[in-house]
């Protein structure tokens, strides 16, 4: 997946715009692109804002007063940007770093988007599938040794269960990895049956029995 997928397009402002009005928008999404027509300036954060808004508090200045009337551009800083084609999961690496939003450029080199870890949360509840409500979670711990998530899916495919999501993690305790199985709802029985057949203990269930 690449990042002009996942990227935000609703979280632009204009450089001389006043603080005032872009808190309004921050409101909306917590992190935002600022430009200058087609050239990006950097990016302002709604955490970042508020921090700045506390120091003056802390000092007894007046934010209303020394900071809203001004325009976004001196409080905008310096962020990564990306082209289309990059991977996403660059961009999580930049935000995992310490980035709060990562700008994405189209590949005429123009302002497209941005992601912030709100689109970061929706990409990984979709992967995981925490957002199908069709589907039943099983959760299994296995091995830590090669070929296991392709036998959970050979076992779970061959019995004609349709599968939604697979994911694993490493938990870190001794040989282990912990995966989690999502299927359609209705095939559930048909899955938790193969699973138990193949020997592979399911740790805990998501989801109604059939």
């Amino acid at each position: 997946m690449f990042v002009e997928s996942l990227a935000y397009r609703g979280a632009r402002v204009e450089a001389s715009l006043p603080l005032t009005e872009v808190l309004a928008q921050l409101k909306e999404h917590p992190a935002l692109m600022v430009t200058e027509g087609s050239t990006i300036v950097g990016g302002v954060s709604r955490g970042e804002l508020f921090r700045l808004f506390a120091d003056y508090w802390l000092n007894d200045g007046s934010p209303s007063r020394d900071i809203l009337p001004n325009p976004v551009k001196q409080y905008a800083r310096e962020v990564p940007v990306v082209s289309h084609g990059t991977p996403v999961e660059e961009a999580i690496d930049l935000l995992v770093a310490g980035a709060p939003l990562v700008i994405v450029k189209d590949r005429r080199n123009q302002p497209y988007g941005l992601i912030s870890w709100v689109e970061v949360n929706q990409y990984l509840r979709e992967i995981t599938g925490i957002n199908d409500q069709d589907s039943v979670r099983f959760s299994l711990a296995l091995l830590d040794i090669p070929g296991q998530l392709a036998r959970v899916a050979e076992v779970v495919g061959r019995a004609g269960a349709n599968i939604t999501a697979l994911t694993v993690s490493d938990p870190k305790v001794l040989n282990w990895v912990h995966v989690v199985l999502r299927v359609d709802r209705s095939h559930a029985e048909i899955a938790r049956m193969a699973l138990h057949r193949a020997g592979i203990d399911i740790i805990g269930e998501n989801g109604p029995r059939g």
